[in-house]
């Protein structure tokens, strides 16, 4: 069997999408454009400004702090759509409120900044990824518009699939499968997906592109090179950054959404928990800072926007509001925006702006256009 290591795993992965959505006319030398790169942040699961920039939740969040006076933070980021994970990150990406199926059974019904993009620049498959904790997110990348749909959409990647893949192949393998320390592999593999609120019994959604067969074979040993190196991830957050890492190395994509979701955890009841998830992806957040401004494709020219995609109920009315996010109210609508890197100005306002407003800013970054509800902010505005 030919072994692959990590870095060849997710550059075959990523051609083998590619091959399924790059049609051939669009094989041709792309338009002159500008180097510009976006990459969306999001704080999957929901997390309240009382747990991360007011003054009593900043302890949290020690990475984004420090970070904060090196961008421009806008205090007032506001959710005005439905207080779901799927609707409330295809509005961040495609720049309107969206109210399609909550668990990701149905497409955005707006074109994506993925599909934007990619259409108006003759942008390759490559240059458009979204790597997503959340099991909902397989149809993220591409909307139910006939005019732009898969053949435009964004490479998605559900690093939770992959795993679980891989422990499924383990366990088909037996320990005629060459794997060193099966049973420790495999432990630590089930752990990383038990932990969070999904646990390991959830249904991977197989809607969306799937990776080549040939992929797939050769997954197991790229993970475990992974699992057993100095790195090995704790949790899907952990393996979410790792496949980010991997894809800015080896296509560095003009148009990047990272989605975190660790701290959906809240639902389990526990503020420790919560808490802990938090921190855990504001150092992540932390790490995918320094590999922008360590990798020379991104350093300079890179423009990253991270922000929750809702609250948490607030406590006014509900014992432990942050086990959910429905009620509508300040705590679980206005959350914040930090922007950092290339063209951000320093400094802070009080403007409330929206969620819409982040592919509508992208997209004109991007040398793109997206007319949607949401206005370009005007401080990233080229």
């Amino acid at each position: 069997m030919i072994e692959l290591t990590k870095r060849q795993f997710v550059r075959l992965a990523g051609l083998s999408i590619a091959d399924r959505i790059f049609p051939r006319w669009l094989r041709a030398e792309p338009a002159p454009r500008s180097q510009n790169k976006v990459i969306i942040v999001t704080f999957g699961g929901g997390v309240r400004n009382s747990e991360t920039f007011a003054p009593e939740g900043v302890r949290n969040i020690p990475h984004l702090l420090a970070l904060k006076p090196e961008g421009y933070f806008y205090r007032s980021c506001v959710n005005s759509g439905v207080l779901s994970h799927f609707n409330s990150t295809a509005s961040i990406v495609t720049g309107n409120w969206q109210r399609v199926d909550d668990f990701g059974f149905q497409q955005p019904a707006s074109p994506t900044l993925f599909e934007l993009y990619r259409k108006q620049r003759s942008a390759s498959a490559l240059d458009a990824w979204a790597i997503a904790t959340n099991k909902s997110f397989a149809t993220m990348g591409s909307s139910s518009d006939t005019g732009f749909g898969d053949r435009f959409g964004g490479n998605v990647v559900l690093p939770k699939q992959l795993l679980l893949e891989a422990v499924e192949g383990a366990i088909r393998k037996g320990s005629e499968g060459g794997v060193a320390n099966r049973d420790l592999v495999l432990e630590h593999l089930e752990n990383v997906l038990n932990e969070g609120y999904e646990g390991v019994g959830w249904t991977i959604f197989k809607a969306g592109r799937e990776l080549d067969r040939k992929v797939r074979a050769t997954l197991l040993r790229g993970l475990v090179d992974y699992i057993h190196g100095p790195e090995a991830p704790t949790s899907g957050d952990e393996l979410t950054f790792f496949i980010t890492r991997e894809v800015m190395r080896e296509f560095a994509p003009r148009l990047l959404l990272v989605n975190f979701w660790d701290m959906d955890v809240a639902h389990w009841g526990s503020y420790s928990l919560y808490l802990q998830a938090i921190t855990k992806t504001d150092r992540l957040c932390g790490m995918l800072w320094d590999e922008v401004q360590e990798n020379p494709r991104y350093r300079g020219k890179t423009t990253v926007l991270i922000l929750p995609e809702l609250g948490r109920d607030g406590d006014v009315n509900t014992a432990n509001g942050f086990l959910n996010h429905r009620s509508g109210d300040t705590s679980c609508r206005n959350v914040w925006l930090l922007a950092l890197g290339a063209g951000v100005p320093k400094g802070e306002t009080e403007r409330t702006v929206q969620h819409v407003d982040i592919a509508t800013t992208a997209a004109e970054l991007l040398g793109a256009k997206c007319d949607g509800a949401g206005r370009a902010l005007k401080e990233l505005s080229l």
